[in-house]
């Protein structure tokens, strides 16, 4: 969990930052442990975390 409010440098650096309005879409990361995405969900399916475990246990059990 990430709160990148006051100078939305990693919304910026991860590409959701809606410069114009300077606000950042919904967006959820899986980061595996090299650091690598392993998954991105944004907008309104960001907002329920199910699709974030289900990456991260697809992520488990294919590094099993």
């Amino acid at each position: 969990m990430l709160s990148d409010f006051s100078k939305r440098e990693v919304a910026k650096t991860y590409g959701v930052l809606i410069p114009e309005v300077g606000v950042a879409n919904r967006a959820t990361f899986v980061v595996d442990k090299e650091g690598k995405i392993v998954h991105i969900e944004e907008g309104s399916g960001a907002i329920d975390p199910s699709g974030a475990e289900l990456a991260c246990s697809r992520l488990a059990h294919k590094s099993q």
